[in-house]
């Protein structure tokens, strides 16, 4: 299997071996998410740091959440096997950046900018992100020795690791992640992987229906949730086989370029 760097190209390549889809997804600039909340209001950042793993889920669902409200966001790769994110939002340090932005995106739905979600629905497609999709996203990209460390590869040159940490997580942690997959695999019963990945993006497909996004006008959480997924594998075979074999490539665009502009939210 090869690997393409997550770019504009890649998903043009991607596209390429499916003709009646016609999708090209500009890259989400590294991004991350933030709410400064105080008693009288909460602010729309004007500048993010976000410091995570380049391949992970929950950075690429901060990325493109503060890219919607146009927020300038840098990014700090970390090791490709830490899940945790942090940021300096304004100036100011933030360790819980789930919450923050869960409490932002309450305060812009009141104005209409995120229209408000069917929380039954939208609760359920996360959980189902976090208990099916990216499991079986895990057990596909790191299904092989080779296909590892070609993750791994990409990933830590994104990162502000010194050339020491590099090469341990090259090495060690391609192997932590394949035998991990491996495992995983066989917890789930899965007899082929890309069969079942496939499955489960055609699922969401059905999901979403005639609506373009779950969240009608803007996407919720529930959107977010799986382009986080399905982002932190962009450039990858699995990337590019989903987008050819699925219809998910039309929303995966309208998730990628939604902008919406945000004032200063004042609560009721």
């Amino acid at each position: 299997a090869t690997h393409r760097e997550p770019h504009k190209m890649s998903l043009v390549r991607a596209l390429g071996c499916c003709a009646a889809t016609s999708l090209a997804v500009a890259y989400a600039r590294s991004n991350d998410m933030y709410a400064k909340t105080e008693a009288s209001s909460v602010d729309v950042p004007k500048s993010v740091e976000l410091r995570c793993s380049p391949i992970s889920p929950a950075c690429s669902r901060a990325r493109v959440f503060f890219q919607q409200i146009n927020a300038d966001v840098k990014h700090v790769g970390t090791s490709p096997l830490s899940n945790s994110i942090s940021a300096v939002v304004d100036g100011q340090q933030v360790s819980n950046v789930t919450e923050l932005v869960d409490q932002l995106r309450a305060a812009t739905a009141k104005t209409s900018v995120f229209a408000p979600a069917e929380a039954v629905e939208e609760k359920r497609w996360c959980s189902w992100t976090e208990d099916k999709l990216l499991p079986i996203i895990n057990v596909n990209v790191f299904r092989s020795p080779k296909e590892a460390k070609v993750v791994m590869g990409v990933a830590i040159k994104k990162t502000d690791m010194n050339v020491v940490n590099r090469t341990f997580v090259y090495q060690a942690g391609s192997w932590y992640k394949y035998f991990a997959a491996k495992s995983l695999k066989r917890k789930l019963k899965l007899e082929d992987d890309r069969i079942a990945l496939v499955s489960l993006v055609e699922e969401w497909v059905a999901a979403v229906g005639s609506r373009g996004l779950m969240g009608g006008a803007a996407p919720n959480k529930a959107d977010l949730a799986v382009y986080g997924a399905l982002n932190s594998i962009e450039g990858l075979d699995a990337f590019e086989e989903i987008i050819c074999q699925t219809g998910v490539g039309a929303w995966y665009q309208r998730v990628s370029s939604y902008r919406a502009p945000v004032a200063p939210v004042k609560p009721v």
